[in-house]
């Protein structure tokens, strides 16, 4: 293991101003973490962890990257979060919104 984790990744973007969410996304700022493969979205004071958009030959997804095989872009998923983004439906679809740090 290298030391990196996911949770260095998603907290390194909530240091992030979101405010090109604010202005570009209604509100909203999808982010991936690299160290991670994970969509992070911001809205305001909550966030949401979605998952990934990269699988292993499996479909099954790698968090943290912990596995170290490789990943391919899933289409379906890469669509389903295209979809939510553009038909702004993420604040509909998204019932288990959590604070992230700045909110305490």
């Amino acid at each position: 293991s290298s030391g990196i984790n996911a949770e260095y990744g998603i907290r390194s973007v909530l240091k992030t101003p979101s405010r090109l969410g604010e202005f570009c996304g209604a509100g909203t700022a999808v982010y991936l973490v690299i160290m991670s493969s994970t969509i992070v979205i911001i809205r305001g004071e909550r966030i949401y962890l979605w998952g990934s958009i990269y699988l292993d030959q499996h479909d099954e997804e790698d968090i943290d990257l912990k596995r170290g095989k490789p990943l391919y872009l899933s289409e379906t998923r890469y669509n389903c979060l295209n979809q939510q983004w553009i038909s702004h439906s993420i604040d509909h679809i998204v019932k288990r919104w959590g604070w992230h740090q700045q909110h305490y």
